[in-house]
């Protein structure tokens, strides 16, 4: 597979709290076909400063489905166009200062108050998203899901979903949305927790997985030597 993405080197002070076994590590183990080594990044990466980036337009994953930008969501005859009636925002700040609908508009919005960082818990989100989604393919109307640069958080949303709903694995998922999207980059804790998410989806035990992950363990610290780029 292309390697687009860099690769991170990341040292967890302190690590996530959401998982006792999974995250950067397990995913370093598991895929080690997509991983190579590089030099140490900052613990929280930065979209890449590149005006391609900027401008990439919002990217259809699904037919009901849009990965974007902020930018994008703040384009309401863009979003005309595109049939969005509905913006899931996965970053703390509000995108167009409304919850419910936009006035004049008819977009139903919902805000996910995510971090990019390797410290933030997305699993928490998933249900919230996979509903909001699903409201929107249900009534056959199409959902723009962004994040600030449509890179990392957004595109854990389209894959986790993808992944639920169409029965893919995390790195059919993420090819899919790659396809879509060429600029993705989610960053290492979070695709951690799609690994996990597939383990639970795959398991064979009872405990539903919104809440097997909802419950946090303690942790203690770990270094990742060698970091993954799908």
């Amino acid at each position: 597979m292309k390697k687009d993405s860099p690769c991170l080197v990341l040292k967890l002070a302190p690590p996530p709290t959401w998982s006792r076994t999974g995250g950067h590590k397990e995913f370093s183990r598991r895929h080690r076909e997509h991983c190579e080594d590089s030099a140490p990044l900052a613990l929280s990466p930065t979209p890449p400063q590149d005006p391609d980036i900027e401008s990439h337009p919002p990217s259809r994953v699904l037919p009901y489905l849009y990965v974007g930008n902020a930018r994008d969501a703040r384009d309401f005859d863009l979003l005309k166009d595109l049939n969005v009636t509905r913006i899931l925002n996965v970053t703390p700040q509000a995108t167009i200062h409304l919850n419910g609908s936009a006035d004049g508009y008819g977009i139903a919005y919902r805000q996910l108050p995510a971090s990019d960082s390797t410290q933030q818990n997305i699993k928490q989100y998933f249900e919230e998203a996979f509903s909001f989604i699903e409201e929107a393919r249900k009534s056959n109307s199409n959902v723009l899901v962004h994040c600030q640069a449509g890179i990392s958080r957004s595109p854990t949303i389209a894959i986790a979903y993808i992944m639920k709903y169409r029965g893919l694995s995390m790195i059919e998922a993420y090819k899919m949305v790659k396809n879509a999207r060429s600029i993705i980059s989610p960053n290492l804790n979070f695709m951690g927790q799609l690994l996990e998410l597939e383990q639970c989806l795959r398991s064979e035990t009872k405990l539903p997985c919104s809440q097997a992950w909802t419950q946090q363990t303690t942790t203690t610290p770990e270094e990742v030597t060698s970091g993954c780029s799908v």
